[in-house]
């Protein structure tokens, strides 16, 4: 196990590198995360058997009861 350190001995002008930092950067080629499960205390209308439930599944961009959802 290595032995601890205080802070103080490292330098704030420790170079830093620039390249690992910009592969982090999102490109303008992704994009964004597609929501597939709500939930809704309140409840929420199935948009394929007019149902109210808590719970809803993304199907063919809408948001429907487990009952509805097709599970494949």
């Amino acid at each position: 196990m290595s032995e601890e350190r205080p802070l103080s001995e490292f330098s704030a002008s420790e170079e830093v590198d620039t390249e690992a930092v910009d592969e982090t950067t999102p490109s303008g080629d992704t994009k964004p995360a597609t929501v597939t499960y709500r939930w809704r205390s309140d409840g929420a209308v199935c948009a394929q058997c007019g149902t109210a439930t808590e719970k809803q599944w993304r199907d063919d961009g809408e948001f429907v009861c487990p009952d509805c959802k097709r599970w494949e």
